[in-house]
Order: structure tokens, then sequence, then C-alpha cells
């Protein structure tokens, strides 16, 4: 019997995490109003990642000309091949010289891994998991992505997003660089890489680097540290090119292209092209997204885990009822508490970005309507403990047997600007 619902029902998280526990080997098809989108799971990881109006194959030779890797005179005549010869456009590819074999499963992973983490943005829709004996992919070139790995890098994704688009709020939006890029040495033969790294936001929060300096007193030319990926961005940075076609000239996943352009504006690099200076006519585009709205994307996103949550021991119909015995359960909660105590963080850095100082309690924040007060208790119903210092904050939780983990804590610094504002803000601490 094939496991469907709707994600309002049974979150996406809890999902992917029931598929990967079980080890479940088929294909899950969620769709919505606008998309459709098909995932393959072999033994729990997924193994493929396809649109059906615009497949892998499809994504994949666009990239590859976008880029420059290929020409589109040559990905028209290894799309000919391949109507002859029934072979993946990779393979052809491979084959004829025309890309690397590491090429070829580079781009497939940052396609497959852009189609997945977009779904963790969705607020609705329908998901339906047909189960197979086995299914055939291209494991010579797809690297298997484990479930574990798309949950942590999923939650990630939605705490950082309503952040992201304080920044960069739609990929219409068009920017240009400041000054403080005039002076700048932009070749890229000596940057250094980080998008395997976990990027950070200059916000003052990085528990593991010293704070940067702030957004309007960008560091000395000579100190400037930017990515090789960040170097390249700022080339393609013109005035007239939008968001979306800057993600499209690169060879990333758009959750890092528009990460590392808030990262940039934040540091003054960057900033927006005013809407009366571009030269293009009027468009329909929404008005920007405010406070309401970012929040409300993020708290909505999470309806669906707090709901299949609380549903644990009542609903009959919900999957998680059929592995309420066995101990993969408290595995469940603890993931899901890692993931609500980043929400919980994400909320306190947006009501310090509006506020200018942080909230005495985590109340405050569900008061306020950050959060839902439901999402300040774990999975086990017992509330977060926060701990608030002139240094900086801790959200603590504990695990299932009621013992402290690392695991379940969340700590954030404070720049030393942000200490200040902090103490004028409580003068008798």
């Amino acid at each position: 019997m094939a496991l469907q619902g709707t994600i309002k029902d049974f979150a996406l998280p809890d999902i992917f995490q029931l598929i990967g526990l079980q080890k479940k080997t088929g294909i899950l098809t969620l769709s919505n109003k606008e998309d459709t989108v098909t995932l393959k799971f072999r033994i729990g990881e997924v193994v493929g990642a396809d649109n059906p109006a615009r497949t892998l194959e499809d994504r994949l030779g666009e990239v590859l000309v976008r880029t420059g890797v290929i020409s589109q005179a040559q990905l028209e005549e290894t799309l000919k091949a391949q109507e002859t010869t029934l072979q993946r456009l990779g393979h052809i590819l491979v084959n004829s010289g025309l890309i690397s074999e590491d090429e070829l499963i580079e781009a497939l992973a940052i396609q497959s891994h852009q189609i997945i983490y977009r779904l963790f943005r969705w607020l609705d829709g329908e998901y339906k998991f047909d189960a197979v004996e086995d299914l055939d992919y291209d494991q010579k070139h797809f690297v298997p992505i484990g479930a574990e790995t798309i949950l942590m890098e999923g939650a990630r994704m939605i705490d950082e997003w309503p952040i992201i688009e304080r920044r960069i709020k739609s990929p219409k939006m068009v920017l240009r660089t400041t000054d403080a890029v005039a002076g700048l040495d932009l070749g890229l033969e000596d940057a250094e890489s980080l998008v395997e790294e976990d990027l950070e936001f200059d916000l003052g929060f990085d528990s593991d680097r010293q704070a940067q300096p702030e957004a309007d007193e960008p560091a000395a030319t000579d100190e400037v540290k930017l990515s090789r990926e960040e170097r390249q961005i700022l080339t393609l940075v013109d005035g007239k090119r939008s968001v979306g076609e800057i993600c499209d000239l690169l060879a990333l996943g758009e959750f890092d292209v528009y990460r590392m352009l808030a990262d940039l504006v934040t540091r003054a690099f960057l900033e927006e092209v005013p809407r009366e200076q571009l030269h293009v006519p009027k468009s329909k585009e929404g008005k920007v997204v405010g406070k309401a709205a970012a929040i409300m994307v993020q708290i909505l996103v999470a309806v669906g885990v707090l709901f299949a949550v609380a549903m644990l021991h009542s609903n009959s119909m919900t999957p998680w009822k059929a592995l309420a015995a066995q101990p993969a359960t408290d595995q469940f909660r603890h993931y899901a508490s890692m993931t609500r105590l980043e929400k919980i963080s994400g909320a306190i850095q947006v009501f310090y970005l509006d506020a200018g100082t942080l909230p005495r309690s985590l109340d405050v924040l569900a008061q306020n309507g950050y959060v839902r007060s439901g999402d300040l208790l774990d999975p086990w119903g017992r509330p977060y403990q926060f701990e608030l210092s002139a240094g900086g904050y801790r959200v603590l939780g504990l695990d299932g047997a009621g013992e402290a983990d690392s695991d379940l804590t969340v700590s954030r610094r404070l720049s030393e600007s942000q200490r200040l504002m902090l103490a004028a803000d409580n003068p008798g601490s």
C-alpha cells in the first residue's frame, strides 16, 4: 500500500525520516499547484531527483552551456546522438570527451540537491510514495544522498532563508557593487574556495570566529578575504543582471548563491539598485516581503513537523503511529528537536534585526509572533531553556532520557558592538 497524503498533515522532514530509517526503496512523488518533483530512493537514500516538466538531463545541458563548459552546438549534437543511442546525456558527454567524469558528478550533484532543497520551501502540496523491489539509477555518476544529510541541510536552509530574504528580497532584485569593491583584486587565481565550508552570515552570531566589521565599515582592502565564489559573484554583478540571472550563470546551488549575495550585501560590498534607476519597464513584481510574511514562511514550514509530533499518540492514520513502539521514535524526536532549536535560534536572530536587542525570554518570541508557543516545547513536551548573558545566548534542550546533549544546545556569541547595545538596554546587568 502506497504512503500518501498532504504536506500539511505529514511534513516533508517526517517523510524523509520515515523512508530513511526504514530503508525503503521506491519513488516519492510530490506535487503542488506550480510544480511536480519525483525522488528515487534506494535503501533509504536518494539516488535520483527529477522534474517531469524539466528533467535533470535538460537542466544538466542548460547549466553546462550557461557556465561555458560546452557550447550550444555541442549540446545539440549530443542530444541528436542521445535520440539514436538512448544513452544518458551525461554518459555521451563523457565518452565524447566534452566533459570529465568529475565535472559530470559535480553538475548532477548540484542540480539534484537544488531540486531537493527547494522542496523545503513548499508550504503545501501532496505526496505519494510507491515502494518497489529495486530501481535503476546512474550508479557511476550519481552519489547517493542520505536522508539524514538532507534533513540536517534542509533544516539549516529553512532556518537561514528568512535572514537571507531580508537582504535578497526577490530573484528579480538587481544589485550593484559599492565603492568598497573598487580597490579589490578580483583575480581568481589565488582565491580559496569556501563552498564546501559552512559559510555563516556576518551578523555577529558566529560562535567559532571573531566578529567581522560592521556592515557600514567594510574591512580595509588588504585585509579583505573573499572566496573564489564570492569573487566570481562580484565579477557578475553589473547593476543590470538580476539575482536569478546571476544564479543561472554560476555552477552553484541556488541557496549557496543567495547566501553569499546576502553576506556581500551585509559586508557593504553590494547594494540594491533603486527601482527608479533600473532601465526596465515596471512589472507586476509583488511588494517587498515584510516582517510578518518572512516570519510566516518560517512558521508555516514548521507546522507540518509540529502537527505530526502532536498527533503521535492520538492519530492512528499517521505513519508515526506505526513506529511509536520502536526505539527509532526517540531518534525521530531527537532530529525534530535539533530542527526546532535551530528555528528558535533563527527567530532570535530575526528578533534582533527588528528590535536591535535580544529577547529577555523565549516567551517574548511567541508573544510577538516570531514562533508559535508550541515551538518553545521540545518533542517530549518540555520547555527549552534560554540563557542570556553579556557575551551572547544559549538555547538548551534535553534528550529523551532528560540528559544534556551537545547536539541539543545552540550557542551564539555577540560582537563587541552588540554587547554594548545589550548592556545599554540592560543597565542593571
